[in-house]
């Protein structure tokens, strides 16, 4: 979801292409393969420039410093594990998560293309970066996109102090034909990414009340490297207990739980053991690529698609409101407003890429 709140000053922008090269450059840097680096800056400029902060620039820090510690394989030998003509379980092998995650994606396309669906489980990898990216892969093609991702020792679950489960983002992206809007849901389980919790502590903004666990008692902080820690429990969405719904959040984030690794034999444990990054993540991923073709006519099917976001567009809106959003059109309209403006990098972003650069030797003006 695009970060709405006013940026922090001494904000500065840069070109989408300079952001994408410095990307690679630090992968490149850490001798990671150039087509990896580069599926690496293409989805971590694509958050930054859909306004989703949290998962572009930020987390470049977090991907190098679990790199340089050998828990991430850089040079991964994935094998893929046949189980059905339209489903199959892949071993990334350690990978970085946007390498597992692709490999995923394209297998579940294949099947789709040849069978109406595929659906291929992810285990043994790590943080795929922004779970609509996968998604939207899907939907771009053609297909109706479903990609979630686990993670471990973040959130609650409901009447919990411990934090257990990961943020367990999910997204589904549905096409709207050539000519009209596409419906992209993408969003976390818990009340709040980890990332956008990171990004307000960044800029010293107050956390909202109902992000963060006030049972535990724990005062959320960023370690050197501007990480959250992982004493700091998350809430579900709909916050502790269960008036707000909360509950509601939990059986999401459980959902997407077994979804990622129970299909994919990925282990809970091991994931809570490797949320600091001294370990393997053992991260799983649940992708999935439908046909709409399989159940309709694309375009009868595009067209009761728009039909039906006008009925939802048209109806009254609240005081103060003049338009009602159909998911994916905000950050349609971030990426339109920074691909002319130049990518937004928050003061303290800038300062890790200045360290970056001048650790790893780059070479960049920033």
């Amino acid at each position: 979801m695009v970060e709405s709140a006013e940026l922090p000053p001494g904000t500065q922008r840069f070109p989408a292409e300079f952001t994408h090269g410095f990307i690679v450059s630090v992968f490149e840097a850490v001798d990671v393969p150039g087509d990896h680096a580069r599926l690496m800056a293409d989805v971590l400029t694509s958050a930054d420039l859909r306004g989703i902060r949290s998962h572009g620039l930020a987390r470049v820090s977090a991907f190098l410093a679990r790199l340089e510690k050998g828990v991430i394989n850089k040079r991964p030998r994935m094998k893929l594990h046949s189980g059905s003509d339209v489903t199959a379980v892949l071993d990334a092998d350690g990978a970085l998560g946007p390498v597992g995650a692709h490999a995923g994606m394209e297998e579940a396309m294949k099947r789709a293309d040849r069978h109406g669906a595929g659906f291929v489980a992810v285990r043994n990898c790590s943080h795929l970066g922004y779970v609509g990216y996968w998604a939207k892969m899907a939907m771009e093609r053609g297909f109706i996109g479903l990609s979630m991702t686990n993670g471990g020792g973040v959130v609650t679950p409901t009447f919990g102090i411990d934090p257990i489960l990961g943020t367990n983002p999910m997204s589904v992206a549905f096409p709207g034909g050539p000519d009209g809007h596409s419906y992209h849901l993408d969003m976390a389980t818990a009340s709040v990414a980890r990332g956008k919790v990171e990004t307000y502590l960044r800029e010293g903004k107050k956390l909202p009340k109902g992000w963060v666990s006030e049972a535990a008692g724990v005062e959320p902080r960023l370690d050197e490297k501007g990480i959250l820690t992982f004493d700091v429990p998350l809430l579900p969405l709909g916050g502790e207990g269960t008036e707000g719904g909360g509950h509601k959040g939990y059986g999401l984030s459980l959902m997407v739980e077994l979804f990622c690794s129970v299909l994919s034999g990925s282990d809970l444990s091991a994931r809570i053991a490797g949320a600091t990054g001294d370990a393997a993540p053992g991260t799983g991923h649940f992708l999935g690529a439908i046909r709409l073709s399989g159940f309709r006519e694309p375009p009868e099917a595009h067209r009761q698609t728009q039909q039906t976001f006008g009925h939802i567009r048209g109806s009254r809106k609240a005081p103060g409101q003049d338009r009602i959003y159909i998911h994916g059109e905000p950050e349609a309209i971030a990426e339109a407003e920074n691909r002319r403006l130049g990518v937004p990098v928050t003061p303290p972003v800038l300062d890790q890429m200045r360290r970056m650069n001048a650790r790893l030797k780059l070479g960049y003006e920033v």
